[in-house]
């Protein structure tokens, strides 16, 4: 990659590490959703030699990368597992994801909720976002209260144009909507006994989806 991506992609690993860090103990298990090539996953195994790390990935290649990485640093506090998330059923202290696409952001969330875990997460793709079987938007009762499914879907899709070529005005547009989509993730995450947060990595400059969601139970 670009000097330039290579420095955003540092940025980014640094606001979710520094979270994660702060909610640790010693003897956590940390599971990195959607894993990927094990960016987040491996740099928290070298942070916290004295937590568990779990990286959960669909694609094997990744997985194969991630590995290779892991051997390299002679990281031996981390595991691996191909699966889709909605498979992972394992207990854990905390969830970490770097732009769970769409409803993915969502699935980890329920999964940190029905282990009680913590979660720090930075979601991407909300044009994606629709009903499932198991998620119906908004997931709020609050904005379910002003905001039609079909409502939810535009807003959706407007906290997707943030991108830097975007004029500066449709970009600060994307980004308020953005807030009002996790939002509405952080008020129904507080009604299953979450405290939550969302805030912006810093700089906002890591990355046109900069919002990082950070819950913890009550």
């Amino acid at each position: 990659m670009s000097s330039d991506r290579a420095l955003r992609k540092q940025q980014q690993l640094n606001n979710l590490v520094s979270m994660v860090t702060k909610l640790s103990k010693p003897g956590d298990v940390i599971v990195d959703f959607c894993s990927g090539g094990g960016h987040v996953g491996i740099v928290l195994a070298h942070m916290l030699p004295s937590c568990q790390v779990v990286l959960i990935e669909n694609k094997e290649l990744s997985l194969v990368r991630a590995k290779d990485r892991s051997d390299e640093l002679g990281l031996h506090n981390i595991w691996f597992i191909q699966a889709n998330l909605e498979y992972f059923k394992g207990t854990f202290n905390i969830g970490v994801a770097l732009h769970a696409c769409g409803v993915a952001t969502d699935m980890v969330i329920e999964h940190c909720i029905e282990a009680h875990a913590a979660f720090v997460i930075c979601p991407c793709c909300y044009g994606f976002i629709q009903n499932t079987v198991k998620f119906t938007f908004p997931r709020s009762h609050r904005f379910k209260e002003v905001l039609s499914y079909k409502e939810h879907m535009i807003l959706c899709r407007f906290a997707d144009q943030t991108a830097v070529q975007l004029p500066p005005e449709r970009r600060l547009i994307g980004k308020h909507c953005m807030g009002l989509v996790d939002l509405d993730r952080a008020w129904a995450a507080e009604g299953g006994n979450y405290s939550v947060q969302v805030m912006s990595m810093e700089p906002e400059s890591c990355s046109p989806k900069n919002n990082m969601v950070v819950g913890v139970p009550i």
